[in-house]
């Protein structure tokens, strides 16, 4: 009976110890899934001062989808809100396909692709698609992106 009963303790405390872990992931994939949706709002409404409060200033590096790095949120700063600026509406922003996969407590990586249509104040509109991949670290206590990667798809065109 000792045996059968102490089998059944290490084999509920195992699952409890499952059952606690996942929840912990979930947890996580939420809070930066949130924070990427955040993200994507401030995105759409073009504001590039509520779009850079999701990155770590410190701590940001990235590569572009031309193959040149971004060594600082400089870097990367002059082209989003240059880019921001050529735009006149966002007509759509559809993420097709959103991963996340949590390394720790402090550690998630979001991959995503995207479909955009927009109205560019040139008169032109253009049609983008591609992907991207985001470190999010809570390190400072808040969900920031620490790094991106870019890439288009070749079929972006402005018409």
């Amino acid at each position: 009976m000792f045996k059968f009963t102490f089998f059944f303790f290490v084999f509920a405390l195992f699952f409890s110890f499952l059952a606690e872990a996942e929840t912990e992931e979930e947890r996580i994939k939420f809070e930066v899934m949130a924070a990427f949706k955040s993200l994507v709002d401030a995105s759409e409404k073009l504001d590039s001062r509520l779009y850079f409060e999701h990155f770590d200033k410190e701590k940001f590096v990235g590569l572009n989808s031309d193959g040149t790095n971004w060594n600082s949120i400089n870097d990367l700063s002059a082209l989003i809100t240059d880019g921001f600026e050529a735009i006149k509406i966002i007509n759509s922003l559809e993420f097709t396909n959103v991963n996340i996969s949590v390394i720790d407590s402090y550690t998630a990586i979001l991959v995503n692709e995207y479909v955009q249509s927009m109205a560019l104040k040139s008169g032109n509109d253009m049609d983008l698609s591609g992907g991207g991949v985001q470190v999010w670290s809570k390190r400072s206590g808040e969900w920031k992106i620490v790094s991106v990667s870019a890439s288009n798809k070749p079929s972006g065109a402005i018409r």
